[in-house]
């Protein structure tokens, strides 16, 4: 029997933001049975709204969209990084990956990394507090060459950070590479292997969209 588990956070009224220049999430109803004859909602979302696929376009003008990504691109070979429960601007360490996965990913392969932060979905600081990676952390991604980098957290750089400065993020998509973050449920994929599914919405001239995102196997 095939085993599937959904990753994807919840689109919904009052939930997280990164703010400005991002508008608030809505869900609004537009038509009602009772009054039109049929229901109906009206959606305001954005480009990193809830869990999101996203490109090198994101940070590199004339770079790579949704629009131009294959669908051969959307399936991958999937692992997961279980790593220990992270706290408040707690940093990712590149030890930490290489005990997690560093036996068994290849080049190619989703790496999905577990860190328990989905559990502060929605409560206060989970953004403004988010683990994050530190630089060596990065520098062991990319060796590894992955083609697709999943999160539960929301923040790859220092969330104290100045704004703007996203150097670890321009390095990871310094190659036409793809993110999909922030995850849920990822505590209960153990550590694969699985097939990773993200299907962002399909909207051409975006540097990200909103996605559903699922390991089945």
């Amino acid at each position: 029997m095939q085993q599937w588990l959904d990753l994807t956070g919840k689109l919904e009224n009052g939930m997280w933001n990164y703010g400005e220049p991002f508008p608030e999430i809505a869900v609004e109803q537009a038509a009602h049975l009772t009054s039109d004859g049929y229901e109906g909602h009206a959606f305001h979302l954005h480009s990193l709204a809830g869990t999101y696929l996203e490109t090198s376009n994101h940070l590199f003008l004339g770079r790579e969209k949704i629009g131009d990504v294959g669908l051969d691109r959307l399936m991958l070979r999937a692992w997961v990084a279980q790593l220990p429960d992270k706290q408040l601007f707690e940093p990712i360490t590149a030890d930490e990956l290489q005990q997690a996965v560093g036996e068994v990913l290849s080049p190619g392969d989703a790496l999905l990394i577990a860190t328990g932060w989905d559990a502060y979905w929605n409560l206060p600081g989970y953004i403004e507090s988010s683990p994050y990676f530190e630089s060596e952390a990065m520098d062991w991604i990319i060796s590894r060459d992955i083609s697709l980098l999943g999160l539960d957290i929301t923040s790859i750089e220092d969330p104290r950070k100045p704004g703007g400065k996203m150097t670890l993020l321009q390095r990871y998509y310094a190659k036409d590479r793809l993110m999909v973050a922030p995850l849920v449920n990822l505590r209960e994929a153990g550590e694969g292997p699985w097939t990773l599914l993200a299907l962002p919405l399909h909207i051409p001239n975006v540097c990200a969209a909103p996605a559903r995102v699922m390991l089945f196997r």
